[in-house]
């Protein structure tokens, strides 16, 4: 793009591309593809027994979690990177967003725990606090770092140090906001905070990926924490890699008016703590489970909320999916409801695009972080660990209802008969889903989704859209013989993850939101 503002790679330590390759060439510095020693403020040059074992660790785990997004070689070119906006961090070049030291300076090693046991918010990058132990936590710090030298030939410098928080008052915000007008803030930020600058769509990063603004009036999409001590330090330090500059020539007290406006300027009431992996309930019940999602029967049953990420940076995201399971003897019953202002029902046109909702299921006896993380990746599984995906799609819904109401109308009389005199309609020759909305699929990895054949579908489900929500029904009997299905008779808890799509967002295939592995048991009602 001709006006497309790109950022140019900051002073700590890149040059001009040809003069930066020919540095490295009289250097000698020839990255290894995966080097087996690490540096840095946990690390010395002679390894102890306790940081070599740290780092086996880690590499386990980075195998097991993080390969599928940031690569082998730690480029952020793993298989999933072709679906996720913005693009996973290449830990070659030691660019590390969240710091607490200066700008341009190598993180802490803390800072890098801090960010794999908290996640990114409002990007495909969890939280793995609750799944990881604090040993592998600080495995993978170490096994990170040995992507970069940086981490051999810099030092952290020292961190910012904040000793008290000011009050903030009506003058200080007053203060800030005429800081935010003089250092121009506005032109990627708004004028209201709501990321829609004049050049919030011309911005580059140094890996020269498109920048994704976001809006600050939203507490959920803040990547280090929205308080006046969080937005001081990201102020002092910059955000590095991105067209975020330190703002530390600013004086303290400019700083922490700036931080006081942008805080008073956040609707705190939208905070949804995230819990990304919690222990699903179905409760037993003694009813006719129906496919009606108004059924008064889920009214008394408990609602579980399931936590949701974005795999594509966007505006309100879907982060919430509302939980409810039931069983019978007959079968299995899962009700999930989702805040969607705009019902997407049909993708006949090219613009168009369609809402849905699936689950996902690990087959086997799986458990979660147990046996060195061994359980399918949570993103459509991998290569011999099969996963069982349900989805449901409003489209298809909708054909189903249109059908209905037809027949109907023409008083039971044959829709294909009278179309099609008697031949078969072609459309359901291509389309054998077509009278039921929810489709069975398997995969074992990227580029690996299968739908099951026609003859071993046997999950039915309906979709109601009502009062700005999307509320679907999936069932399904307890036993099935199709060996690519999710058996619910087991030892041990069901490992399930959700995702949704969003028309209104035009996603499709790869770009959704998604949530992390959830243990599923079944219970009797207290």
């Amino acid at each position: 793009m001709k006006n497309s503002i790109r950022l140019q790679p900051p002073a700590w330590g890149f040059v001009k591309k040809v003069n930066w390759i020919f540095f490295l060439v009289l250097c000698g510095w020839v990255v290894s593809a995966l080097p087996l020693y690490a540096h840095g403020e946990r690390a010395h040059d002679s390894e102890t027994g306790k940081e070599k074992d740290l780092l086996r660790i880690g590499a386990t785990v980075y195998k097991h979690m993080c390969v599928f997004c940031h690569g082998e070689n730690g480029n952020g070119g793993g298989k999933a990177m072709a679906y996720l906006y913005p693009w996973p961090r290449d830990f070659r070049q030691g660019v590390f967003k969240y710091r607490t030291t200066p700008f341009g300076s190598i993180p802490l090693d803390q800072d890098i725990y801090r960010t794999i046991s908290r996640g990114v918010p409002g990007t495909s990058m969890p939280a793995w606090g609750g799944a990881l132990t604090e040993d592998e936590i600080w495995g993978a710090v170490e096994y990170v770092k040995t992507f970069s030298k940086r981490f051999i030939s810099d030092k952290p410098r020292e961190p910012i140090t904040i000793a008290s928080v000011p009050a903030s008052t009506p003058e200080s915000i007053e203060r800030g906001k005429k800081v935010y007008q003089q250092m121009r803030c506005a032109r990627c930020h708004g004028t209201d905070l709501k990321g829609d600058g004049p050049i919030a769509n011309e911005l580059y990063d140094i890996w020269d990926h498109r920048v994704f603004i976001y809006d600050l009036t939203d507490p959920n999409t803040y990547k280090f924490g929205f308080d006046q001590k969080d937005l001081f330090l990201i102020l002092t330090t910059g955000i590095d890699g991105t067209p975020m500059k330190s703002y530390n020539h600013l004086t303290d007290e400019e700083r922490w008016d700036l931080a006081s406006f942008i805080e008073s300027g956040i609707n705190k009431e939208k905070y949804k703590p995230a819990q990304y992996e919690i222990d699903l309930t179905t409760y037993s019940i003694d009813k006719e489970i129906d496919m009606d999602p108004g059924n008064p029967l889920w009214e008394n049953i408990p609602v579980q909320n399931i936590h949701t990420i974005p795999l594509n940076a966007r505006r309100d995201p879907v982060d919430e999916i509302q939980f409810q399971s039931v069983v019978n003897d007959e079968g299995i019953a899962f009700r999930l409801e989702w805040e969607d202002s705009q019902p997407d029902r049909t993708a006949s046109r090219h613009q168009d695009f369609k809402d849905a909702i699936a689950m996902q299921f690990a087959l086997g006896e799986v458990l979660l972080h147990k046996h060195g993380h061994n359980e399918p990746f949570f993103g459509m599984g991998n290569r011999g660990k099969v996963v069982n995906i349900w989805q449901w799609r409003a489209d298809w819904q909708t054909e189903i209802e249109t059908k209905e109401k037809l027949e109907y109308a023409t008083k039971g009389m044959d829709m294909d008969t009278m179309i099609f005199g008697g031949e078969v309609n072609p459309v359901d020759a291509l389309n054998p889903f077509r009278d039921v909305p929810v489709e069975e699929l398997n995969a074992e990895g990227f580029g690996t989704l299968t739908p099951q054949p026609q003859t071993k579908q046997n999950v039915l489900g309906k979709g109601v859209w009502k009062d700005g929500k999307w509320s679907v029904v999936f069932f399904r009997s307890l036993e099935s013989l199709n060996k690519w299905d999710i058996k619910f008779i087991r030892k041990n808890p069901v490992l399930v993850a959700f995702a949704i799509w969003d028309g209104k967002h035009q996603d499709r295939n790869g770009r959704k939101v998604i949530s992390m592995w959830q243990r599923l048991k079944a219970l009797d009602l207290p």
